[in-house]
């Protein structure tokens, strides 16, 4: 099994505490596990019929910005973290991006690569425990 670190807002992890505290699961990674993997089989299931679930409207907006922004000098090729529609850093390091804005206020960050042609990319980010406590 692997660790996985994830920001989530309070709403949803007191939900999360409500489903934990209700006896029907053991802890947070159980109910989290449950939900990605109920998830997965939908969408399994959605491309077994045939048809791609579309594209939520927040990750096409945010795949639309991050083109934008790479019409910017200071951001074209470059890892930009996003609150809504405004920019709040930028770095050509990843991980030196996410180390200084895991302890941010906002809710939700997004961290795309400014590009034309925005996508989803794979990376690999060490634990944000060890991070913060170097």
């Amino acid at each position: 099994m692997e660790t996985m670190a994830t920001k989530i807002p309070t709403a949803l992890a007191k939900e999360v505490d409500r489903l934990v505290a209700s006896g029907r699961y053991a802890n947070r990674s159980e109910v989290l596990r449950v939900a990605v993997r109920a998830l997965l089989e939908s969408r399994a299931s959605a491309r077994a019929g045939g048809a791609e679930p579309p594209i939520p409207l927040r990750i096409r907006a945010f795949r639309s910005r991050l083109q934008k922004l790479a019409g910017d000098a200071r951001y074209r090729h470059r890892w930009v973290a996003l609150h809504g529609d405004d920019v709040i850093d930028a770095d050509d390091d990843h991980d030196d991006l996410v180390r200084r804005i895991l302890d941010r206020a906002e809710e939700p960050i997004d961290i795309g690569f400014a590009t034309e042609h925005p996508g989803p990319r794979r990376i690999r980010l060490a634990s944000p425990i060890s991070a913060r406590r170097s």
